[in-house]
């Protein structure tokens, strides 16, 4: 089972499963930790309202401590993991799993926002030195809703795929 305190042994595999170093981890990790023990303190894991039991994690918990969630949910961030292979990391089943990255993943982003660390979403918010080169490609294909009309199809229709599907025959038995 996949713990912080085993993993924090070895830099480089810490940084590789992370892609934060230790003291990078260790920098995020109240600011983390504040917005986790905020959120339990007014919701269960599941969402709801937290009536009257307070959060304390279960003996036998697979993220016993603050590190062990904050690390479960960086490792699933960069290696991009299927739930099963996250789940089977930390010992446990898929669907606690799923509930743990569905609770930990809005809580780290808040983290990063608190401390000013968030990827620019827009121009206006990049802050650019006005002498610098900056260049920017996007290599990756992203579905849109393409009209109906056929003079708008054909303005969005980028004509990659015309070799394969020229290529296909279908035959009518």
């Amino acid at each position: 089972m996949t713990s912080y305190k085993k993993l924090v042994k070895s830099d480089t595999k810490f940084l590789s499963m992370t892609g934060f170093t230790d003291e990078e981890f260790q920098a995020l990790l109240p600011l983390f930790a504040n917005r986790f023990n905020a959120y339990v303190e007014a919701y269960t894991l599941e969402g709801k309202k937290r009536a009257k039991r307070k959060y304390a994690p279960y003996k036998n918990s697979p993220l016993p401590t603050i590190e062990d969630k904050l690390l479960f949910i960086l490792i699933y961030l960069k290696t991009n993991n299927l739930q099963n292979v996250q789940a089977e990391l930390f010992g446990m089943h898929q669907p606690e799993a799923n509930l743990w990255i569905h609770v930990l993943e809005p809580l780290l982003n808040q983290a990063l926002g608190d401390s000013g660390h968030l990827p620019a979403r827009s121009m206006e918010e990049l802050e650019i030195e006005e002498d610098c080169n900056l260049f920017f490609h996007d290599g990756t294909e992203r579905p849109i809703q393409r009209p109906v009309n056929n003079d708008g199809q054909k303005e969005f229709y980028s004509g990659k795929k015309n070799s394969i599907r020229s290529r296909t025959t279908y035959s009518v038995t």
